[in-house]
């Protein structure tokens, strides 16, 4: 179907590809362009936002910087107030160096900003530099102790040397009164002077907690504290002037007034010019400018600092206004992007409307009346109506391949009609529809007074075919045998295959169960003749089951079943026959299901075990070996023995379950045995199914590889009917095990169908005479040449003779006559579990003589 018209640019308009191809493009040119708009009005707006974003985050770095070089100045200059060291000075320019750089940093970084802090920040470098020189003008005072602290002239020049006057006239009055004072007068007139020198200690005492006070810049109520000190001098003053008073009046009391009155009147000279400069010194330290330092940080740098602060903080606060404003910006434009979306949306809905109304007049009311016509012929109405007025391309198609597809349909319907209800090998019915016909059928015989028959066949040992042959050979013997069941009989029968090799044959219309009969041994003698396929002629056999409605049963279920039952009985009896369903079978069945659950509980118990026999050599009762013998510890009805539960164990499967543990215990028994002797070997018995078993063999196989048992210590036994059933698969394991060591033996010999073929092609070294020859050997001469003719067969092959069931003194006579090598017995010992076996051999003591 061509998209383009002729012209080869332009879109076919009269189909739907065209048109949509059209509308498709011109749709995405317009996305295409709205995307790349706000693409790109999104992408200028976010690298402004961006660019802003990092001018505000350097310029708050900047001014973090800034604030901290501040807070750094300020604390530096503390420290001058309390001690101008030279580091800290040298510390101070540095700082402001630092301040300087940072504040012009701070004026580059608000130029990339939209706003005029700029010149907010230049101011900042004016106000700097009046902080420079204010704090020049601080480190000068404070270098100058006199301009630093007026009043520490007067302190130290006028009142100090009246300080030490008092205290030496103070000091030369203790040594006059201890000269010129009488011994008994002494003590009083030293205490005398020692009040009066605590007395002015107290006051010089108090005028330097004052001063100190004063210099204290971080000290809480100072004028409180100066008022209290004040106070405390003057009432000093007081007490000593009233002391100093009573001291003379005390000396001329006792006539050494004339000695020491130059002394008290210096004293008073003394005191008199030290008050009147304390009076100077306290107008001196009432001023403001008492202290300059301090005067110069409060009235002068302070209050630049705090106005570079509140410059600082001005711009921290445009800076937070602008990411505000940066987030509003971005904010209206999402609106106006939502807003363009939201319209896209509307155009997109009002496009949708449109194209759908398109769309229902061109496509979907012309598929509406195709789909009506699918319908009608879905249904298996008329001739389907189909629109007739002219469409384009695509409903044209669409019409014309709807008429082709309904002849195809109508042909393929038939055919899977036929593979749905017919097996695809033989063409017989297949189990649906012969389901089908036998409930039909039912439905008759139910409401008349006639019969239905019903045969379930099986062919007997087609596995076997398949196995040697090959599916191929085994598919044409089918085909071969559903010719045969059509020729046999009537075209109102049905002949079904209904799985593998098992068919089923529906006859309808007989009057009791002896019309069957002819038809099934008609049947029986059909199948066995001899057919050719692939060159080869091959002879099979099968087994019938035949069930009857309404006298066995009136469901198609239940009667299949029946008919299946029957057929397993005639398996189970010899199979190549015929049998009637009967109510014994299913009971029978029913038994053997209970058994099989038993048998299945007593694996998961642990109740089987082996037993062990002793075989001994003839000639003189040595020990020969032990064959384990596999028995059921059943808890009511006591010990069982293998014909009572190893067909279940071989049908399950549990044989191969059940077999690795037995095969420790018989492994751990041998190693006991052998202990302090000669390796003492152990036989077992293989049956088919463990045979066949490939995952059983291997690991049997890798378990001699490792040695977890001597190889030449293990017998295996297998039975004639191993055989003729599995020779390629036994010959197989059984010459790999040969290999490692292992002994084979063939037991039951005589019973079954083994030939001298098999004598001589598979490895045996031992043979088995099964004990119904050896029980009559000292009485009846058949039975004695039997077992004479195969000791005698055996050792011509150089294979070696156990002889079974030995149980009197004259049966083993004469096989000792006989030569034949081992006996096994009751004579000799009976099967005893494991920790029996020496009483066992305790009671053979046959040879001893």
């Amino acid at each position: 179907m061509h998209m383009w018209s002729s012209k080869g640019l332009i879109p076919d308009l009269n189909s739907y590809r065209g048109r949509y191809t059209l509308f498709s493009l011109l749709v995405g040119v317009a996305l295409i362009s709205f995307a790349y708009l706000g693409w790109s009005l999104v992408n200028k707006i976010s690298q402004r936002q961006i660019d802003n974003i990092t001018a505000r985050t350097l310029a708050a770095g900047v001014l973090v910087d800034a604030q901290t070089q501040l807070n750094l100045l300020e604390n530096k200059l503390q420290r001058i107030l309390n001690e101008p060291m030279k580091e800290e000075l040298s510390a101070t320019e540095e700082t402001l160096h630092n301040l300087e750089q940072v504040l012009i940093d701070l004026i580059e970084s608000l130029k990339n900003l939209p706003s005029d802090e700029g010149m907010l920040a230049e101011g900042m470098l004016e106000d700097k530099l009046q902080l420079e020189r204010e704090v020049q003008r601080l480190i000068e005072v404070r270098r100058d102790v006199e301009g630093w602290f007026p009043a520490m002239n007067l302190m130290l020049e006028e009142m100090y040397p009246h300080n030490k006057g008092i205290l030496s006239e103070l000091q030369l009055l203790r040594q006059e009164v201890e000269v010129g004072f009488p011994q008994h007068q002494q003590l009083d007139a030293i205490n005398q002077i020692s009040t009066l020198q605590r007395l002015w200690l107290g006051i010089t005492g108090e005028l330097r907690l004052m001063v100190a006070n004063r210099f204290g810049l971080f000290a809480s109520n100072q004028e409180t504290e100066f008022s209290r000190r004040n106070g405390n001098i003057n009432d000093f003053a007081e007490r000593f002037i009233t002391h100093l008073n009573i001291l003379e009046d005390y000396f001329d009391a006792n006539d050494q007034g004339f000695i020491l009155s130059d002394s008290l009147t210096a004293m008073e000279v003394h005191y008199k010019s030290w008050m009147k400069r304390y009076q100077r010194v306290l107008q001196f330290i009432e001023k403001p400018t008492w202290r300059m330092d301090l005067y110069l940080m409060r009235e002068a740098i302070t209050p630049l600092l705090d106005r570079i602060r509140q410059r600082f903080s001005r711009i921290d606060l445009t800076l937070d206004t602008q990411s505000g404003d940066g987030i509003t910006h971005l904010t209206d434009t999402a609106k106006q992007l939502s807003l363009s979306i939201l319209g896209m949306a509307l155009l997109g809905l009002l496009l949708l409307f449109l194209a759908f109304q398109f769309i229902k007049r061109n496509l979907l009311q012309p598929i509406g009346h195709t789909a009506a016509a699918l319908k009608q012929e879905a249904r298996g109405g008329l001739e389907p109506n189909l629109p007739a007025k002219k469409n384009l391309r695509e409903i044209q198609d669409l019409i014309d391949a709807f008429s082709d597809m309904r002849q195809q349909v109508h042909s393929r319907q038939r055919h899977l009609d036929h593979v749905a209800h017919h097996d695809a090998l033989t063409q017989l019915p297949n189990r649906i529809l012969f389901h089908d016909r036998l409930e039909h059928a039912l439905a008759i015989a139910l409401r008349g007074d006639g019969l239905i028959g019903l045969m379930f066949l099986d062919l007997d040992r087609f596995k076997q075919v398949n196995d040697s042959l090959g599916h191929l050979v085994g598919d044409e013997l089918l085909k071969l045998i559903a010719e045969r069941l059509t020729s046999l009989v009537r075209s109102s029968d049905t002949v079904a295959r209904l799985s593998g090799d098992e068919f089923a044959i529906l006859v309808e219309g007989i009057s009791s169960r002896e019309d069957m009969m002819p038809l099934a041994e008609k049947i029986l003698r059909a199948i066995e003749q001899p057919v050719e396929v692939a060159g080869q002629e091959l002879r099979v056999s099968a087994s019938i089951g035949i069930a009857m409605a309404p006298l066995d049963d009136v469901s198609a279920d239940f009667l299949i079943r029946d008919a299946d039952t029957a057929m397993y009985e005639a398996k189970r009896q010899g199979r190549a026959a015929y049998r009637f369903f009967n109510n014994e079978m299913t009971a029978r069945a029913a038994e053997g299901l209970q058994r099989e659950n038993e048998v299945r509980l007593a694996v998961e118990a642990g109740q089987f075990s082996y037993h062990f026999q002793p075989i001994l050599e003839s000639n003189n009762g040595e020990l020969f070996c032990y064959e384990a013998l596999l028995r059921w510890h059943h808890p009511q009805r006591g010990i069982l023995t293998p014909d009572q539960f190893l067909p279940v164990l071989n049908d399950t499967g549990l044989i191969t379950t059940l077999f690795d543990p037995l095969l420790e215990q018989a492994i751990r028994f041998q190693k006991e045995q052998s202990c302090g002797a000669e390796d003492v070997a152990i036989s077992f018995n293989l049956s088919a199914r463990l045979l066949n078993d490939p995952v059983f063999c291997r690991n049997l196989l890798e378990s001699l590889v490792v040695s977890r048992i001597s190889p030449y210590s293990l017998i295996l036994e297998i039975t004639e009917d191993i055989l003729t059933q599995e020779l390629a698969e036994a010959d197989r394991f059984l010459h790999q095990a040969k290999s490692l060591g292992v002994r084979v033996a063939l037991d039951d010999f005589g019973t079954g169908q083994a030939s001298l073929g098999h004598l001589r092609q598979f490895p045996f070294d031992l043979l088995k005479i099964d004990k119904e020859f050896v029980h009559n050997v000292a009485l009846d001469s058949n039975d004695a040449s039997l077992v004479r003719a195969m000791i005698q067969l055996a050792h011509a092959f150089n294979i070696q003779v156990i002889a079974e069931g030995v149980e009197n003194e004259g049966q083993l006579t004469f096989l000792q006559q006989q030569n034949c090598d081992y006996i096994q017995g009751y004579l000799v010992g009976s099967p005893r579990h494991k920790q029996h076996t020496a009483e066992a051999l305790q009671a053979a003591l046959l040879f001893e003589t």
